[in-house]
């Protein structure tokens, strides 16, 4: 007995603790699977929260994760309907291992098959729900992933495209009402003056005896804001009780609240810059402004649900029922035993699809040479021809028309040529041989999967000897080609497509690199995909930076 007894006091706290509370087991269960996700996908997750920082009209799209959590916790926490006791491993399986696996081939494949569209679309964020229910579905049955199916599916709200789509129509649109708000309301409260070239977004504010302009762009026109109560919104519906037109009904004032305390927010603003300042206006006091009147906007929505005749859900009632005299008592409900009393093996296969995921996020770093966090290109339309290699120079050729009939009517066809100089550092690549770089710009980016290069080569008649694929770095994945030209020369070509910003929105280039093959075509082709290494890296680095969507 004294050995037993002193077995069982040297043991770990958290094992005694798991030992003696079922629910202890399950709320560390709980933790170890958050971590496994976080850890799996912190680099995707990071990125996300960083633009909480940021001026751009997804900036809260961080908060996604955070209430996804929260709502886990509050629908584990608050009553729901009665759950059957079942207790089938098999489907457990069936459903989790496919969902893991899914989940895993995303993020481990994926940036090698779609290069850069793989970050411009954002597909991590496909994997991270994908996974999450792989792992509610292992680690805690699929019973308990059916209870908490809007959580998971909350997530998807992460997925910044599903925003860009949307907000590429109407984000000017919102900014001019915005805009035109604030003419009207500047007409009442002169704290500033709106100057009369431009879009109408800039604004003139008086200090002492200087004046300063102050511009309200896109990202500060409330949109996000707005966007921020719509996340919140959603989720606080899935814990309150009420009519479902009420509910729209209360979300809807939500939005129109906060946009009127943000045309409020840029009021103070104004009058910040006039009374103390540019630098107190925008280093002090807009830093922090949208955040608090954000906070208060949410915060009074919430005290008014009751005004909508809404309610939060409460805590599970403990009161026991009141049983009349002689009447007999029913039993009392049988609590569920946990549908996974054990989940050693699940948590293997947990921790190794974590793992894989983990690798490939460590290298989705790569992304940010050309893109931005939440995915939109930092590379425009002119950069590719106007970035400096070292050791060589570039001239324009010409410019066709010829592709238009394939690309599109809007389409371009641009061809320059990178003559070999004097060798500024060792690192340059060894070909001596002139490079024609020809870029095509579509916005349709279909047309380059019905008119590919080889499908050009083929038309002309030109043999393809070989072909294959190169990593050139800032998660280009690029296609190396080998043709013969009327069975004279040999040629080389390295080609790539990737996304674009333009004066008229997201655009798509195509980047061919030609080269005459000089000695073996394995050598060229070494030589050829170092120079578009070059071409990228330069193109990357002289991208303009920024986080705007």
């Amino acid at each position: 007995m004294e050995g037993a007894g002193a077995a069982g006091f040297s043991a770990p706290w958290w094992r005694r603790f798991a030992r003696g509370h079922e629910p202890g087991r399950l709320l560390l269960r709980a933790v170890v699977v958050t971590a496994l996700v976080v850890v799996a996908y912190q680099y995707s997750l990071s990125t996300l929260l960083s633009s909480l920082s940021e001026e751009t009209p997804l900036a809260y799209l961080g908060l996604v994760p955070l209430i996804s959590l929260l709502l886990i916790a509050g629908l584990l926490y608050l009553p729901g309907r009665p759950q059957r006791d079942i207790h089938d491993r098999y489907l457990d399986y069936l459903v989790g291992v496919p969902l893991l696996a899914v989940a895993v081939l995303i993020v481990t494949v994926g940036p090698a098959f779609m290069s850069t569209f793989f970050w411009l679309w954002r597909f991590d964020m496909i994997s991270l729900p994908l996974f999450v229910a792989g792992a509610i579905a292992l680690a805690f049955g699929s019973r308990m992933l059916w209870r908490l199916r809007f959580p998971v599916a909350f997530l998807l709200l992460a997925w910044p495209p599903i925003y860009t789509l949307f907000l590429n129509g109407w984000l000017d649109q919102f900014t001019n009402i915005t805009l035109a708000a604030l003419h009207a309301l500047l007409r009442v409260v002169p704290l500033a003056l709106p100057l009369t070239y431009g879009d109408g977004s800039l604004f003139q504010i008086t200090h002492g005896s200087g004046a300063f302009v102050l511009s309200v762009a896109s990202a500060c026109a409330g949109v996000n804001s707005v966007l921020g109560f719509l996340l919140v919104g959603i989720a606080a519906a899935a814990l309150v009780r009420g009519p479902r037109h009420l509910k729209l009904l209360w979300l809807v004032l939500g939005m129109v609240l906060i946009w009127l305390l943000d045309l409020i927010r840029i009021l103070l603003i104004f009058a910040a810059g006039g009374l103390w300042g540019e630098g107190f206006a925008m280093n002090v006091l807009h830093p922090v402004a949208g955040l608090v009147v954000f906070s208060l906007g949410v915060l009074a929505m919430i005290l008014a649900l009751p005004r909508f005749h809404l309610t939060i859900l409460g805590p599970p009632s403990r009161v026991p029922a009141v049983v009349a005299a002689g009447a007999v008592a029913p039993p009392p409900r049988p609590t569920p035993r946990p549908a996974v009393r054990r989940a050693g093996i699940p948590l293997v296969i947990l921790a190794a699809a974590g793992a894989a995921v983990a690798v490939a996020e460590a290298g989705m770093g790569q992304f940010q040479l050309l893109a931005q966090d939440l995915g939109p290109p930092r590379v425009e339309a002119f950069t590719v021809a106007s970035s400096r290699i070292p050791g060589w120079s570039v001239t324009t050729v010409g410019a066709y028309t010829f592709g238009k009939l394939e690309f599109g009517s809007t389409s371009t066809w641009h061809r320059y040529l990178y003559l070999p100089g004097t060798r500024l550092t060792s690192a340059t690549s060894e070909q001596d041989t002139p490079v024609t770089l020809d870029v095509i710009s579509t916005s349709d980016l279909s047309s380059f999967s019905a008119y590919t290069v080889e499908d050009c080569y083929h038309f002309h008649d030109y043999p393809v000897a070989a072909e294959s694929t190169a990593n050139l770095g800032g998660g280009v994945v690029a296609h190396t080609v080998v043709y013969e030209v009327q069975g004279i020369e040999s040629w080389t070509a390295v080609y790539w497509e990737w996304p674009v910003q333009t004066s008229h929105g997201l655009w798509y280039q195509r980047i061919v690199l030609n080269e005459t093959t000089e000695g073996s075509p394995a050598t060229s082709e070494t030589n050829l995909v170092a120079f578009a290494r070059q071409v990228v890296d330069a193109t990357g680095h002289q991208a303009p930076a920024g986080n705007a969507t």
